[in-house]
């Protein structure tokens, strides 16, 4: 359900009439109820799927949209709030015309504090863009340069426009888009610098750019579009489609559960989703999150502060998962160390055999997507899991003296996937599995020297990584990568240790099978 209250604060608005570059007619996406039509889930409390539109004959979905959750609340104005920096005023049509280019390009940014939704308006224009038959829909990853790059590459080959010059391929993507006259929407998603996104934003064309930040430098950059907590109307529309509940017989407690909780979308997400599962009433879930010793969980605060009420209703969801789902202890871990932006599941197959075994960790998975800690992608084949819930998943690890062994047991996992790729010439034809591997790898890395738990088997990965960008031709992301692989070694292993590297004759010394140590 929709309402005023929807509206940001602070939000941009289109000016001068229509812009230049935007597409006249043809191109307009209804954000109307229909459009988001979702089944209350009431007491049902099971994940229930909402596959994606079946794309048109020549209809490009790039990337890993974010399904439609249960109890999914639109938020109509804030889509139209989107729209209008966009271009797209008129609802009510569809993407079967042809519009006009030339132009400048529209970009628009939506920025707010971690928790509000972001992410989830930028995944609802997507969808809306999907059922308006846009031609092109991208989902574009992008807090790292190497994500955009890997993203806009990905989109130039369903485009046609990857070459062997793998170090053009985004570079052709952003021409593509910047010279397409057919709408086009590029999602750039939890961008963090200003110029890595800049650098590949089309600069004309037909192309609406959606960027989604809490960098407010994007905001002061683009068009900016705020996004803020739900109001306590829209709090307690959502605690009731979640749930199944009114606030009539509990004496308001689920207003002042969405008080306690901030009116934050996340944290409610969490409260309902526990709430539906066992059955609680807004009470019982008021005392067991107040009742929560967090001290015991997590450190003293550090960083940026979380939102309120925010950790303790992720630890609830955590710690009733754990008791009831025989291997979330064994789960949540690993996801909350593996990459924010995907986590296909092609890897976390890795170390399952065929069958029952597959079969059970899909059950697994779909478990957790019940207690709402993760999410799939439309297509349901990556597990997301949000940035604070990994954060409070990590810190707690931390806490505990256990992330060293989460890391590890990420680490194993993506050596038993570094088992089943290619090398030499048939790295080609295993390039999209290679940069599942390199992202991955990159998440593990990054939070190993956030933490200072850098291991050698890691930094065998990482050569990995290197040896097959090389083997792509891709040398603009290998060399540096391999440089950084080599000093880091050395700082492991100590000075007494001689580590090898050297593109074109391999990276670091092989010792038989696919195990890469160093001389010694």
């Amino acid at each position: 359900m929709s309402s005023p209250e929807d509206s940001p604060s602070t939000a941009g608005q289109a000016t001068g009439g229509p812009r230049a570059g935007v597409p006249a007619r043809g191109d307009h996406i209804d954000f109307h109820d229909n459009v988001f039509h979702d089944k209350a889930v009431g007491a049902e409390y099971h994940q229930h799927h909402h596959y994606p539109p079946k794309p048109t004959p020549g209809q490009i979905v790039e990337g890993d949209i974010p399904q439609r959750p249960p109890g999914f609340q639109p938020r109509v104005h804030l889509l139209q709030q989107v729209a209008g920096p966009l271009g797209d005023q008129a609802p009510g049509h569809t993407g079967d015309d042809v519009g006009t280019g030339g132009g400048a390009a529209v970009i628009c940014a939506v920025g707010g504090t971690p928790g509000v939704g972001k992410t989830m308006l930028a995944a609802s224009y997507a969808w809306a863009c999907q059922a308006a038959r846009w031609p092109v829909v991208a989902w574009i990853p992008a807090e790292t340069i190497e994500q955009v790059h890997t993203g806009l590459a990905a989109l130039a080959q369903r485009l046609g426009e990857r070459h062997t010059d793998d170090d053009a391929a985004a570079a052709r993507a952003k021409a593509w888009l910047a010279a397409t006259e057919r709408p086009a929407l590029v999602v750039f998603d939890n961008a963090s610098e200003v110029e890595t996104v800049r650098r590949w934003c089309p600069a004309t064309g037909a192309t609406r750019v959606l960027i989604t930040t809490r960098n407010r430098a994007l905001m002061r950059q683009f068009e900016p579009v705020e996004v803020e907590v739900f109001t306590p109307e829209q709090a307690a529309d959502f605690l009731h489609r979640r749930t199944g509940m009114d606030d009539t017989g509990a004496a308001g407690a689920g207003a002042e559960l969405a008080e306690e909780l901030g009116h934050l979308p996340l944290a409610l997400d969490q409260a309902a989703a526990m709430i539906a599962r066992l059955r609680l009433s807004y009470p019982d879930y008021l005392a067991l999150l107040r009742d929560l010793p967090v001290a015991e969980h997590l450190p003293a605060q550090r960083g940026d502060p979380y939102p309120r009420g925010t950790a303790e209703a992720i630890l609830l969801s955590v710690t009733q998962a754990e008791t009831t789902l025989p291997t979330a202890a064994e789960l949540l871990p690993l996801l909350a160390v593996l990459s924010p932006a995907d986590i296909p599941l092609p890897v976390l197959h890795a170390e399952s055999g065929e069958g029952t075994e597959r079969v059970r960790l899909q059950q697994e998975l779909a478990n957790l997507a019940d207690t709402s800690l993760i999410t799939f992608s439309e297509d349901g084949t990556t597990v997301l899991m949000h940035r604070l819930i990994q954060r409070v998943l990590r810190e707690r690890a931390d806490h505990h003296d256990t992330l060293d062994a989460a890391l590890d047991q990420a680490t194993n996992l993506l050596h038993a996937f570094n088992n089943t790729l290619p090398d030499g010439a048939h790295t080609w034809a295993a390039r999209a599995a290679v940069e599942m591997l390199i992202e991955q790898t990159s998440a593990l890395y990054r939070c190993a020297q956030t933490n200072d738990t850098m291991s050698a088997d890691l930094l065998a990965l990482r050569a990995w990584c290197g040896q097959y960008l090389q083997d792509l031709a891709d040398l603009t992301r290998a060399i540096p990568l391999l440089k950084t692989t080599l000093t880091e070694f050395e700082r492991v292993l100590g000075p007494d240790r001689r580590v090898s590297v050297g593109v074109g004759t391999g990276v670091i010394r092989q010792n038989g099978g696919r195990g890469w140590v160093p001389e010694c």
